[in-house]
């Protein structure tokens, strides 16, 4: 209900996979709430993780303010209350306690109390759902199963795995978000002639080492995915009508090429053809 006289804001995108449910939500001027009649008799938790505003959580008998970036978890098992007075954005997990607990053995000893925004695994899980929410359908169970697997890891990683359970969280859903974050990084940069193994593992808090293990460990190499990145977009700028006055020498450039010979040598290697053959049969 809203919290006082004026607009309020009501919003959410969700997505339902085996095991889980997520979504994103953004709340202005309401308060909601699961009272002991609306309990629906699951045995789950929510894992929140506020983005943006100051909402206030309410469950089992204490309060906590979320700053943006924290994550908080709940249970389904007993009533909660959100304030957000203002424009509040939150992301939200609902989790299958028998599916967690291999990881974390008791996961109520973390309830109502907030985890950090600066720990690696809330925002690698940040960035997993945040990236999820936005794509397509997931098209095989198979591919549904991982996605799900990795998001249980990361999650236990936030709430606490045991020993054993963050051994095994680190190894699959931990090293998947660290390998998705970098290559977002070099999606976000590739244009950048000057873009290093160093400068993306600068950023994503990782030594070299290890990020060039993480691409090796999927077959390929850092230098081998940024060149890919850079050849896919060159030859999309080659075919867009909209780059039909520029010359290939500055599409080179802007896809983040800085030696135009080898540009050349690379994307007919690639392609088996020029970057001039390519433009040539855009225009007949």
């Amino acid at each position: 209900m809203p919290l006082h006289d004026g607009p309020f804001h009501a919003e959410a995108t969700a997505q339902a996979l085996p095991e889980l449910c997520f979504g994103s939500w953004t709340l202005g001027n309401l308060r909601t709430a699961v009272t002991h009649d609306l309990l629906d008799g699951t045995d789950h938790l929510m894992l929140r993780i506020s983005l943006s505003g100051t909402p206030v959580l309410s469950h089992r008998g204490r309060e906590v303010i979320g700053a943006a970036g924290d994550a908080i978890l709940m249970s389904t098992t007993e009533p909660w209350v959100s304030i957000s007075p203002s424009l509040t954005r939150f992301l939200s997990l609902r989790l299958r306690r028998n599916a967690l607990t291999p990881l974390v053995s008791y996961p109520e000893d973390a309830l109502m109390r907030p985890v950090p925004r600066d720990t690696e695994a809330v925002k690698l899980l940040t960035f997993y759902l945040q990236k999820l929410i936005r794509m397509e359908p997931m098209s095989t169970p198979e591919l549904r199963q991982v996605v799900v697997t990795h998001i249980y890891d990361l999650a236990a990683l936030v709430i606490g795995a045991t020993r054993d359970g963050a051994a095994v969280a680190k190894d699959r859903g931990l090293r998947a978000a660290r390998l998705a974050a970098a290559k977002a990084d070099v999606h976000a940069h590739f244009s950048d002639p000057d873009l290093t193994l160093i400068t993306v593992a600068s950023r994503q808090n990782l030594s070299p080492r290890s990020l060039q293990r993480l691409f090796a460990d999927e077959g390929t190499t850092f230098t081998e995915f940024v060149l890919n990145a850079r050849l896919t977009q060159s030859h999309r700028l080659l075919t867009d009508p909209r780059w039909g006055d520029r010359n290939i020498s500055s599409i080179a450039f802007e896809a983040g090429f800085g030696d135009l010979s080898y540009f050349n040598r690379t994307f007919r290697r690639r392609y088996g053809a020029t970057p001039a053959d390519i433009r040539a049969s855009m225009r007949r």
